[in-house]
């Protein structure tokens, strides 16, 4: 009589799962190469703000990143694409104020383009 292993019946759904998940891993791995970044401009400086730029910090991928951008805390719909080359200048967004108040751009999802 021949042995054989037997099949785990949680093999087969523990490797769907783990196949659905790799978009959401290579997703997350692409957000750690993006940063924020300020720096003091004249218009921004007359506000008591600073510009707001986004970079990519992958040394070798382009990255393509979604941004939504918040009037005093509040999302204001509005959602901006990018896309960034590694070792390029940082892209500017605008001053982290404006004439209605504070204002901020956060990350809403960030791929690599390769």
């Amino acid at each position: 009589m021949v042995n054989r292993p037997r099949s785990s019946p949680w093999r087969l759904p523990l490797a769907a799962a783990l196949l659905a998940a790799l978009p959401a891993l290579a997703q997350d791995d692409a957000q750690r190469y993006v940063r924020f970044v300020e720096e003091g401009a004249g218009e921004c400086v007359s506000r008591n703000g600073v510009q707001i730029l986004v970079k990519n910090e992958h040394p070798t991928r382009r990255l393509r990143v979604w941004l939504d951008r918040y009037q005093a805390g509040v999302g204001t719909g509005d959602r901006s694409r990018s896309d960034l080359a590694p070792g390029a200048p940082p892209e500017p967004l605008g001053c982290s104020r404006n004439l209605a108040g504070a204002q901020e751009w956060r990350l809403a999802r960030a791929v690599f383009l390769d």
